[in-house]
């Protein structure tokens, strides 16, 4: 009768103080809170980060799992779910520091240096929306530096590629004159060239393209990071005209602010900035980026690959119109 109850002494002595430790800790917090309510509140924004970037770390490994060793192919994944094997591994590289220190004591000793330069040690988790439009303008600011470069480049390699929509398309580009759609369409075929493969690139043309699409321009696996690049934008373009235009999450409840997060990051990785434009707007752009990779869809898909890469360059001269004026002039033209 009495060893049962001498093995249990010691469960309870334990579960008593992790009750008396959590206490302790809601005590310190509010503490800290009324004394400083400052640094409290940047130590819960880095929870919150830390929390939102291992949750996005899970998601991604499960992702991967699926998608790895020929398990599910990309037609049985979401947009936020291809999303995240374009943006976790850079994510992770940068907020290395941050996720080690939190993991330390003392975490809140280090906060300000990280939160001095948000940019160079935290992602997005972390950041403000102020500080996510800034960031995020910097950063395609430097992308749209290169476009003049890929313009260029491609110009060179004109005489190889022989292509009249192409050669109509750099000349009205460099002349300053506005691109159709069509045109821009008509433009996907010369990119099944050699001259236009990953491998095949020029020195200065990779390191164009690199920076243009904002991936590391250091020459080892430079080739595998542009292909896979342009291979996720295309898996991106594809799940979202299956879930017809909506950046909804479909395995979380229904979120309009987390829809357009989305949506913004879309748009920004393929060059167009939407945090200070109408839904409506960047809706618009969506759809007519999507209706342009479309072109990709047939069996040289890997050797036009190139073309999602240099679309963003190309499509800053072009002039949209609403699908529906779009619609009839294709039926206009029919008739």
């Amino acid at each position: 009768y009495i060893k049962p109850i001498m093995k249990e002494l010691p469960d309870k002595r334990v579960d008593a103080s992790i009750a008396w430790y959590r206490r302790f800790l809601v005590w310190v917090e509010h503490r800290w809170r009324d004394r400083s309510p400052g640094t409290h509140k940047l130590f819960r924004t880095f929870q919150t980060g830390v929390g939102g970037l291992v949750t996005d770390f899970q998601d991604f490994v499960t992702v991967w799992t699926r998608v790895s060793g020929g398990g599910a192919p990309y037609s049985h994944l979401g947009y936020r779910e291809i999303s995240l094997l374009r943006l976790v591994p850079k994510e992770l590289a940068r907020a290395t520091p941050a996720l080690c220190i939190s993991a330390l004591p003392g975490t809140v000793l280090f906060l300000p240096v990280l939160f001095y330069f948000p940019r160079l040690f935290l992602t997005e988790h972390f950041w403000t929306p102020e500080q996510r439009l800034e960031f995020s303008s910097a950063q395609l600011r430097r992308r749209q530096s290169e476009y003049r470069h890929l313009i260029d480049d491609l110009a060179f390699l004109q005489p190889q590629l022989d292509s009249a929509a192409l050669r109509t398309l750099l000349h009205n580009i460099r002349t300053g004159k506005p691109n159709s759609p069509d045109l821009l369409a008509g433009s996907v075929e010369a990119f099944e060239h050699d001259c236009l493969q990953f491998d095949y690139l020029s020195y200065k043309h990779a390191i164009h393209l690199s920076r243009a699409s904002g991936i590391s321009a250091f020459r080892l696996y430079r080739e595998y990071r542009l292909w896979r690049l342009a291979k996720l934008l295309y898996e991106e373009d594809r799940a979202v005209e299956r879930a017809n235009f909506v950046f909804a999450d479909p395995t979380k409840p229904s979120d309009p602010a987390a829809e357009r997060l989305l949506r913004q990051q879309f748009c920004l990785a393929r060059g167009y900035q939407s945090w200070n434009r109408p839904d409506s707007e960047a809706d618009k752009f969506v759809r007519q980026w999507c209706r342009l990779s479309a072109g990709l869809r047939d069996t040289n898909n890997e050797r036009r690959l190139a073309f999602m890469l240099h679309l963003p360059s190309l499509m800053a001269s072009v002039e949209f119109e609403d699908s529906q004026k779009s619609v009839d002039k294709n039926n206009e033209r029919q008739k």
